[in-house]
């Protein structure tokens, strides 16, 4: 193992000292504990946020969703739409008069 010197301010070494007395665990088996926590936080932390910028369904813009919603309407539908429903929306949208016959 390697020696080095990290500093601690005094509440973190009161902290260590309290751990290791409550725990009889020595103060490097803690340091170690508590930095393989930290590492594995680290990680799933980074996993959760990676997961977090994928866009979802809801991210989708409303035209994406629009075009793949009309993807799935059988060709059969399709065939029985009007031919005029653009020039005479209000007509089949409202029953109004058609406007272009």
């Amino acid at each position: 193992m390697e020696t080095g010197k990290i500093e601690l301010t005094p509440e973190q070494k009161g902290v260590l000292a309290s751990l290791s007395q409550e725990t009889g665990e020595p103060v490097s088996a803690l340091i170690d504990k508590a930095l393989e926590d930290l590492q594995e936080h680290m990680r799933t932390g980074r996993v959760k946020r990676e997961q977090e910028r994928r866009p979802t369904e809801q991210d989708k813009p409303i035209w994406e969703k629009i075009i793949e919603a009309s993807e799935r309407i059988p060709d059969e539908e399709l065939e029985d739409l009007p031919t005029d429903m653009a020039a005479n929306v209000d007509h089949y949208a409202y029953g109004l008069p058609k406007r272009f016959p």
